[in-house]
């Protein structure tokens, strides 16, 4: 082989070589974006999972609460009857 079919060769290897390398950084490329909005739509949806749950504690304490007034209500006009019942016994 002479001196510049061997340079000939030489580039055509160079570029078959060099074009996947290309192509594999422009794909490392495209998936950091992939992975940068994989993880954008994962912080949403576990935005959107907390403020659900958020939601329901919400309503779960509320319920709560008004379970403890009519509860607490109920035992409050319970004692408040008994405390006037003794007082009326010892008055007669």
């Amino acid at each position: 082989m002479t001196r510049t079919m061997s340079r000939g060769r030489d580039e055509r290897v160079k570029a078959q070589v060099l074009v996947p390398v290309a192509d594999t950084a422009s794909d490392a490329g495209s998936d950091a974006a992939s992975n940068a909005l994989w993880e954008l739509s994962v912080a949403k949806d576990a935005q959107r999972k907390r403020e659900d749950l958020n939601a329901l504690r919400y309503q779960y304490h509320i319920g709560q609460a008004e379970r403890h007034k009519r509860t607490l209500s109920q035992l409050i006009t319970h004692h408040q009857n008994a405390a006037l019942e003794l007082l009326e016994r010892k008055e007669s």
